[in-house]
């Protein structure tokens, strides 16, 4: 470690900057714990006095780094939560502890001055939810900064930026929270206390709420139901959009499904209105909360040649032959690419929904819940 911090009296410059680099020449000897934190405390006040010379910077720069790469874990959090604090620390050093473990990196994360806009995005880019959720802590947050934290889908991440009261949230970026709310019931509650929500969007919030925080919402604003319908219909839209395919069942999907049985929502009516409107994957999610499978297990209900299958699931959960009907010919493009449906696999599908003995739907409606590729052999 000694020669690492050995500086040349040539670069030195002048007497000043030769006293100052012997001192901290000494404190570097000591490779004890204690004095590495006096080299450590050294050089954070250097900073703090803001009164270092161009010569004296740079030879802080090479002792800090120098350090820094050599120094144990506890050593580099005390540095960090030192520097933290500290608006003149060059950036070199500020950026190599943000991307350090995040026990070093937090206090940077969370405080410093230093980072710019462009380094807490290639952080959000190149690193995990745990630093995420600490920069989304910061006082000051640009709007793409708050976008990228938003655009991560972390609720734990998403609610530190909601719970940050030094920031202004916007509005497309409010509706992208509510969006992530799905699956948090304390982030729709902190979304309620936001000053950005308005009328409007206190809407969206109710439209995918458990029935206790929408009582709330109900005393303090008037809900109409009509608009309440608008909005389900959009975020469902948003939602089914945003699947990268026609199958992909998407976590806020679950959420919002789950949503609806809390509820006692989940009808064949509302299976119906997802299918017309072409939004498979949500009539996937709806059918696997109803029937308490996930959604790859409610997939392979439905695929299952024959229909027999999809037959007994749906009598099972109390649907009138009509419906499933309607259901078994909307769903074809889950089971099969062709658009036509065969008319003797319906007639089947139909005669077995008719005739199957009530025990054998229970029993098989058990064996769902286990193994659906192998739930009797229908």
């Amino acid at each position: 470690m000694l020669n690492q911090f050995e500086i040349e009296q040539k670069d030195l410059g002048d007497e000043r900057a030769m006293l100052y680099s012997k001192h901290l020449y000494e404190l570097a000897q000591d490779d004890s714990s204690t004095g590495r934190y006096n080299l450590a405390d050294a050089i954070a006040q250097s900073f703090e006095q803001k009164e270092l010379r161009q010569m004296e910077k740079r030879l802080v720069i090479k002792i800090m780094m120098s350090l820094i790469y050599q120094a144990e874990k506890d050593l580099r959090e005390a540095l960090s939560v030192r520097l933290a604090i500290i608006d003149n620390v060059p950036a070199e050093i500020i950026t190599f502890l943000a991307n350090d473990e995040i026990s070093v990196a937090q206090p940077i994360l969370q405080h410093s001055a230093v980072l710019n806009e462009v380094d807490l995005i290639y952080i959000i880019s190149s690193k995990g939810p745990e630093y995420w959720r600490s920069i989304a802590q910061r006082k000051q947050l640009s709007p793409s900064v708050v976008r990228r934290l938003t655009d991560t889908g972390d609720t734990d991440t998403a609610l530190n930026l909601v719970d940050n009261p030094h920031i202004v949230l916007h509005r497309n970026t409010v509706k992208r929270l509510i969006k992530t709310s799905l699956k948090s019931d304390k982030l729709q509650s902190s979304l309620m206390r936001r000053p950005e929500i308005d009328a409007e969007l206190v809407v969206d919030i109710y439209a995918c709420v458990s029935q206790v925080l929408r009582r709330e919402i109900s005393q303090r604003f008037r809900i109409s139901p009509v608009m309440v319908e608008v909005a389900l219909d959009g975020l469902v839209e948003e939602l089914s959009q945003e699947a990268k395919g026609l199958q992909q069942v998407t976590p806020e999907m679950m959420a919002l499904a789950k949503r609806f049985k809390e509820r006692s929502e989940i009808s064949p009516v509302l299976m119906l209105k997802a299918l017309k409107r072409g939004q498979l994957s949500f009539f996937v999610a709806l059918f696997a909360e109803k029937l308490n499978l996930t959604s790859d297990m409610a997939l392979d209900v439905i695929k299952k040649e024959g229909g027999k299958l999809f037959a007994v699931a749906c009598r099972s959960i109390g649907m009138m032959k009509s419906e499933f009907a309607s259901i078994y010919l909307l769903s074809r493009s889950a089971r099969t690419s062709e658009k036509i449906v065969d008319q003797r696999e319906l007639a089947e599908a139909l005669k077995y929904y008719d005739t199957v003995k009530d025990s054998d739907v229970q029993r098989i409606r058990k064996q769902l819940s286990e193994n659906p590729k192998d739930s009797g052999k229908v």
